[in-house]
């Protein structure tokens, strides 16, 4: 959980940068319920937004360490494009 909270600050750090930029462009969702975390990023130009929460982690559900979910390379694509 700790490396999925930090690429998603990595990612943050990144849309804060052109939100510099850009004048606001990127809005940060973080909500927390009964322990699940639901974190994602909205943008306000295009009006698409990506998000990841956590109880997808838990049940039969095989998260390998190696490898992040696809909802951040997702994230890191909104953010860059």
């Amino acid at each position: 959980m700790r490396r999925l909270a930090k690429k998603f600050r990595d990612i943050w750090a990144v849309a804060e940068q052109r939100n510099k930029q850009e004048s606001g462009r990127f809005h940060q969702i973080y909500e927390t319920k009964k322990g699940f975390i639901e974190m994602g990023i909205y943008d306000h130009k295009t009006k698409k937004y990506v998000t990841f929460n956590t109880i997808n982690l838990v049940g039969n559900f095989r998260y390998e360490n190696v490898e992040f979910p696809t909802e951040f390379s997702e994230m890191e694509t909104l953010v860059l494009s």
